[in-house]
């Protein structure tokens, strides 16, 4: 619903398409689609809500990440009465460590991607949530293969920054290969401050700025920039202004933020590159 008015902002595409966003709406479990012999159902269901998004923003590319919901918000969903009870759901059976557990659902999800490809939408990129391991991205990319979709040659396959883990060994992650990646710095400063963002007794120790976040944040840009890797951010910090100025020093290729803010995200990237590019001059003449 909020396609149009999000590309009418001008921006230059979507950094982050929530999948869950589109399941919850269906009202039914992914996995009932499954076990009811009804593939074919959610494979339509996803690609033609994602088309939606596609047609708004079409050549702009737009970064489809697969599903990432936890449990609390999936047992809501008919079919959903079997989902375990959790007791942190946001550290539980989630993102890709559940997707290679239900390997059909994903392939569903390729599937979906594929079907909009072939009908000219190849401004779609699939990104993998909450990975810990680069082993992970090698399933991932071998279901996507399994389906017919070959990661970097039909479609760009890139990946969410948001577990500590992950942006320690990005160097790992390019290796095994990634077309782009995605800093989710809302997961990242919780899983590294030990801070439940949704917990209003500790709320007041998170915030992405902490010195160990933005270290996390500013070695994956530059690595990433290194190997020639897109690197954008999503979550918060990619709305607030002097966070931004940081990241675009750090090298950032992209930044995604709130559709009420790109106005001024925009003014500040520009800022910020002029300033580089000043400086840059400065030095020469030196």
């Amino acid at each position: 619903e909020a396609a149009e008015k999000a590309a009418a902002t001008g921006a230059d595409g979507v950094g982050l398409l929530r999948t869950e966003h589109l399941m919850l709406t269906s009202g039914i479990h992914p996995g009932k689609f499954i076990a009811d012999g009804n593939e074919d159902e959610l494979i339509d269901t996803i690609a033609d809500n994602v088309q939606i998004v596609a047609d708004a923003f079409y050549p702009k590319p737009v970064w489809y990440r697969t599903l990432d919901a936890p449990t609390d918000e999936f047992i809501t969903l008919e079919g959903g009465e079997n989902e375990p009870r959790e007791h942190n759901p946001m550290l539980g059976w989630r993102g890709i460590r559940r997707e290679l557990d239900q390997p059909e659902i994903l392939k569903c999800e390729f599937r979906a991607i594929k079907k909009l490809h072939e009908k000219g939408y190849t401004n779609i990129g699939i990104m993998i949530p909450l990975s810990q391991s680069p082993e992970e991205l090698k399933q991932a990319k071998a279901l996507c293969s399994e389906v017919g979709f070959e990661p970097h040659k039909d479609v760009d396959f890139g990946m969410m920054v948001e577990i500590p883990a992950a942006a320690i060994m990005i160097d790992e992650y390019i290796k095994v290969g990634i077309d782009f990646v995605s800093l989710g710095t809302n997961d990242l400063t919780q899983y590294t401050l030990a801070v439940d963002r949704n917990n209003e007794f500790v709320a007041k120790h998170y915030t992405e700025e902490h010195p160990a976040v933005m270290k996390l944040i500013e070695r994956t840009i530059r690595k990433c920039a290194e190997a020639g890797v897109t690197c954008s951010i999503c979550g918060q910090a990619g709305s607030v202004p002097h966070i931004v100025e940081k990241l675009v020093g750090y090298g950032i290729t992209s930044v995604s933020s709130n559709t009420d803010a790109i106005a001024d995200v925009r003014k500040t990237v520009a800022r910020a590159e002029q300033k580089i590019i000043l400086d840059a001059a400065r030095k020469r003449l030196e």
